[in-house]
């Protein structure tokens, strides 16, 4: 797949087999979005190496694991990234000179993720947090600390109620 040096846009829904995984993306990637891919190993420093990476969108089950990491200098374009029920996710770090265009961060339903090393070094660039359905620890602590106050931040709980019995069988 790294051969393929125009695709600029990939949408990847499943496993990725152990002869592709991220490090066979290819260069040119723009926007990159995985959805149940089933990661075990923190994929963010393979990610954070693609060079023209704007947009990243990590969806449900799309990484499995409990610790993610952006290392320093990764992510040198990225301007949006989206991380939606990652449901083992505890600890989120940012490493110093990470991700210093990103403009748009939201965090849907990673429920366990209550650890955010780093992540006032994104206050500098980031103009929009999106925080959906998190624990309101985590969303007490960013709410607290004043580099995040030139920050949009945008906290929604959504409650999604089983349909009616009668409604389910139509």
């Amino acid at each position: 797949m790294s051969d393929n040096q125009s695709l600029s846009e990939l949408y990847l829904t499943g496993s990725l087999p152990p002869e592709i995984g991220v490090t066979q993306l290819p260069q040119t990637l723009k926007m990159l979005s995985l959805a149940v891919s089933k990661l075990e190993h923190d994929p963010m420093p393979d990610l954070g190496k693609l060079p023209n990476l704007n947009i990243l969108r990590l969806f449900a089950r799309s990484y499995l694991g409990k610790e993610m990491t952006c290392q320093s200098k990764g992510f040198p374009v990225l301007r949006v990234l989206k991380l939606w029920m990652l449901e083992e996710l505890e600890k989120w770090t940012v490493q110093e000179d990470s991700m210093p265009l990103l403009r748009e961060l939201e965090i849907r339903r990673c429920a366990k993720l209550n650890k955010t090393d780093g992540w006032q070094r994104l206050s500098s660039s980031l103009k929009e947090l999106i925080l959906t359905n998190m624990p309101d620890t985590l969303e007490e602590d960013i709410k607290k600390r004043k580099e995040w106050a030139k920050v949009r931040i945008t906290v929604n709980t959504w409650k999604f109620d089983p349909l009616p019995p009668d409604t389910a069988k139509a």
